[in-house]
């Protein structure tokens, strides 16, 4: 394992690197511009007065909210797979990419949703053992894109390679957490732009996860 420090600086060092940057920002514009066109329509079409009045009786507008909501919803899913896919397949053609990221959506979904409901629950027992959840889990979602593994052997095989280094693996977390946050509040001051130019470049804040991630497989 390296230090923290040093996969944020592999990270950077791959994200920059002329092609993997153009690739990414081929992936990242059409997934903000979806992303940014569907919030704009939400926004346009039910503002927060509306959503706060809602009229139950309207059921054409109120159908269209649920419309745009699961729209939004699918999105979400469809963009944070593709992301992965495209950390994980660098250098595969675009549109390959996103085939990929649909197709494995609700595998995603899954995994998030299981990985929520271990933590949820961990939180009722107490706040420790959520942490200790936490981690161990942490990279289930790399192998189930990554490795195509099933949901339960992704869970046993992530706290296999969480063994014996669980506080690194949590102090090297934590360290790339408070990177990531600081830098977008740095960006969010930017006016306007600020959270369009997180969004763009979000595997930034994901490799270094993923580069930890790769260095426990080969060691495991």
């Amino acid at each position: 394992m390296k230090t923290p420090i040093e996969y944020i600086k592999e990270a950077w060092a791959i994200y920059t690197k002329k092609e993997n940057f153009v690739f990414f920002a081929k992936i990242m514009a059409v997934l903000v511009i979806l992303s940014t066109t569907i919030g704009f329509v939400s926004n346009y079409f039910y503002p927060v007065d509306y959503i706060k009045n809602i009229d139950y009786s309207d059921y054409i507008r109120v159908g269209g909210y649920v419309l745009i909501s699961i729209m939004a919803f699918l999105l979400s899913i469809w963009s944070d797979s593709t992301t992965y896919m495209a950390i994980f397949n660098m250098g595969v053609d675009e549109k390959t990419i996103f085939r990929l990221g649909y197709k494995n959506m609700w595998r995603l979904f899954l995994i998030f949703l299981v990985n929520g409901l271990i933590i949820f629950v961990g939180l009722i027992l107490l706040v420790i053992p959520a942490i200790i959840f936490g981690i161990w889990y942490s990279f289930s979602v790399y192998l189930v894109l990554d490795k195509n593994m099933g949901i339960r052997e992704s869970l046993k095989v992530s706290k296999q390679m969480v063994k014996g280094k669980f506080w690194k693996v949590l102090g090297w977390n934590i360290v790339f957490g408070l990177v990531g946050f600081l830098a977008s509040i740095l960006l969010v001051l930017i006016p306007y732009a600020g959270p369009l130019i997180i969004s763009f470049i979000a595997p930034l804040f994901i490799l270094p996860s993923v580069l930890l991630y790769r260095d426990l497989s080969i060691n495991d």
